[in-house]
């Protein structure tokens, strides 16, 4: 829990800043089929995020709208819409 934890995407290798205020973390090993791991966290490597391989969902275990801090994560928000607006 706290403030600025690094959070790395695996689809990218980019890093966020991310305010957090969890106790728990998903372990990677338990995932059912069609699911993978979508954040972790650079610190302590536990899971931050899932998503299905090919259905448009996904999940993140920080707060990307960082209000009242960093707004590396925002975007997450446009993926949303956007998987939204273009679902089939």
């Amino acid at each position: 829990r706290g403030q600025n934890q690094p959070v790395l995407n695996s689809l990218t290798g980019d890093c966020y800043i991310t305010p957090q205020n969890h106790g728990y973390a998903v372990n990677d090993k338990t995932l059912p089929k069609g699911w993978q791991s979508l954040f972790t966290n650079a610190n302590d490597k536990t899971n931050e995020g899932i998503m299905h391989t090919s259905k448009p969902f996904f999940t993140a275990q920080f707060h990307p709208e960082a209000n009242g801090g960093p707004t590396d994560t925002a975007f997450l928000f446009d993926v949303f819409l956007d998987c939204v607006r273009n679902k089939s």
